[in-house]
């Protein structure tokens, strides 16, 4: 496996593997009729719906086209969110395996493309470029559990900090005053302690700094912030 990464990046480049083989153009390669195509089927789910449980796979692989999915571990505790273009159950090409996470709908509603992942799994080992789209899901996932652990080590305002300005840009709706984004309201004080692995009385004393501070500001328990703000705030911290 080490030696294929290895030749690959000789042919391709790490640069160019990432941009002709990107997430975007994953979904348009699965249904292309020219060798193999496969077809999905559109599925809605409600708010608290379980899509994939861990410990018991369904051998699916999910599409989001819209909405906000969490994936928890344990009793429920959340460990990250998911929204349109990304994929579930695409981590482990093995048929039978388990996800590592529970995935919960956290929006009122969830529109997803349902494959069956032996489908999937013919594709992308039957191709050549089956095996590049795969590859840089996976490294888009490392890459992704990287930058979670860099996140906990950070100091913790600066944590919260940052916390708010990566959900609140991903999930989160723009107003029509520049640069205040409305940070998801789906997404609870609880739910973000349990990201940042922080006490939720914590989340809550920064928060109320950071209101004091005019960073943040609330309206009828809806939390805006000033995206512009925070990212100079977290330009002085580093």
């Amino acid at each position: 496996m080490q030696n294929n990464m290895i030749d690959m990046n000789s042919l391709y480049g790490e640069a160019s593997i990432a941009s002709q083989f990107s997430e975007r153009r994953f979904r348009r390669f699965i249904e292309e009729d020219c060798i193999f195509p496969v077809r999905g089927v559109k599925k809605t789910f409600n708010r608290n719906d379980i899509i994939l449980k861990a410990n018991n796979d369904l051998n699916a692989v999910y599409f989001i086209e819209e909405g906000i999915v969490t994936g928890s571990i344990g009793k429920g505790i959340v460990v990250d969110f998911y929204t349109a273009r990304d994929v579930l159950g695409l981590s482990n090409l093995m048929l039978g395996s388990d996800p590592a996470y529970t995935y919960q709908v956290l929006s009122e509603e969830l529109v997803v493309t349902r494959y069956a992942k032996e489908d999937i799994i013919e594709k992308i080992m039957n191709t050549q470029e089956g095996y590049f789209y795969h590859y840089v899901h996976m490294q888009n996932l490392v890459n992704q559990m990287v930058k979670k652990e860099e996140l906990l080590r950070l100091p913790t305002r600066q944590r919260i900090s940052s916390v708010l300005l990566e959900l609140g840009e991903k999930y989160g709706e723009e107003t029509s005053e520049k640069n205040i984004i409305c940070f998801p309201r789906q997404i609870s004080k609880g739910m973000i302690a349990q990201y940042a692995n922080l006490n939720p009385n914590t989340i809550t004393s920064v928060l109320q700094k950071l209101q004091e501070e005019g960073y943040i500001y609330t309206i009828k328990s809806a939390i805006f912030m000033d995206k512009s703000k925070l990212e100079m705030k977290l330009e002085v911290f580093s």
